[in-house]
């Protein structure tokens, strides 16, 4: 059996951000998990919310804070991360 593991690299500056949510910074976590070479990624905001266990509307509302804060662009479905 095998298992398919996921990782990510987090910025120390948005864990350490004490203006940003705890709930942002699982969503950015979450992200780094998706997120390729160019640390870009394009997952549904109902996988994204389903993965933290939250509505979907708060999950916009996380992504806006995240994009407020400049740790997220926005391109389409497309999300860069910082």
């Amino acid at each position: 059996m095998s298992k398919n593991y996921r990782f990510g690299i987090v910025s120390k500056e948005v864990i350490e951000d004490p203006e940003l949510s705890l709930g942002a910074k699982a969503l950015y976590s979450l992200l780094c998990t998706y997120a390729n070479k160019q640390r870009e990624c394009f997952p549904s905001i109902s996988t994204l919310s389903d993965y933290l266990n939250i509505s979907t509307r708060y999950t916009d509302k996380l992504i806006k804070e995240l994009k407020s804060k400049g740790y997220i662009t926005r391109t389409g479905r497309v999300l860069k991360l910082k």
